[in-house]
């Protein structure tokens, strides 16, 4: 299995599904929010439906994915959320200005103020640019705020961690994925493992947008 739990200083846990393919970020960040949305728990369910992900997500390219070799497209994972999300169909591809995106993760995430668990969540998934180039999903599924200042909170499938990011309307959401993490390993292996983020591993949400119900 692939999932991990962790936990922020905000006191609230995150469950989080580690890729278990150079790239298949997408793949694992579709299942992160089907979960979140969905109130589901890892177990024999998760394994069934990421079979069912990978074949819908065949189906809508038309042809067989490999996810060590070719990364995932936004409007078809839109199309798999749609399918295994209950409610109207409505999850989407955007693309904003990158000063709009911070602004709009706040306006649509919601703000959660003080300590303590957060039941229910509204998560997207954003799409990053990395500086030193490539680029990578990542689902936010809470932003925190503390002393005036918001925090999202960011669940990464490569290293399976979560990193607390602040962000500020009008601000582009820069990620810096070597900074804000925590986790605890029990016994479970992710990519990341083998290629920890480091100080280098920096980039902004420009290109692939985000993709979260309009």
């Amino acid at each position: 299995m692939a999932w991990f739990t962790r936990f922020t200083r905000f006191g609230d846990a995150h469950l989080v599904y580690g890729q278990e393919a150079n790239m298949s970020c997408g793949i694992a960040s579709v299942m992160m929010c089907i979960f979140k949305v969905n109130k589901l728990k890892p177990g024999h369910t998760a394994v069934t439906i990421e079979k069912q992900i990978y074949k819908e997500y065949e189906a809508a390219i038309g042809s067989a994915y490999k996810p060590e070799e070719v990364g995932t497209f936004p409007q078809h994972l839109a199309t798999i959320l749609n399918k295994f999300t209950k409610g109207d169909g409505s999850w989407k591809w955007h693309k904003l200005a990158p000063e709009e995106v911070s602004g709009r993760v706040i306006s649509r995430v919601g703000v959660t103020s003080g300590l303590g668990p957060t039941i229910d969540v509204k998560p997207m998934i954003l799409g990053v640019d990395w500086d030193l180039g490539g680029a990578h999903w990542v689902v936010v599924d809470t932003v925190r705020e503390m002393l005036g200042s918001n925090y999202a909170t960011i669940c990464d499938p490569w290293d399976a961690n979560v990193h607390l990011q602040k962000i500020k309307r009008g601000s582009p959401f820069v990620y810096h994925a070597g900074e804000g993490g925590f986790s605890m390993n029990f016994g479970g292996k992710t990519k990341g493992d083998a290629s920890p983020y480091d100080n280098t591993s920096r980039g902004m949400v420009k290109t692939w947008g985000m993709i979260y119900r309009s």
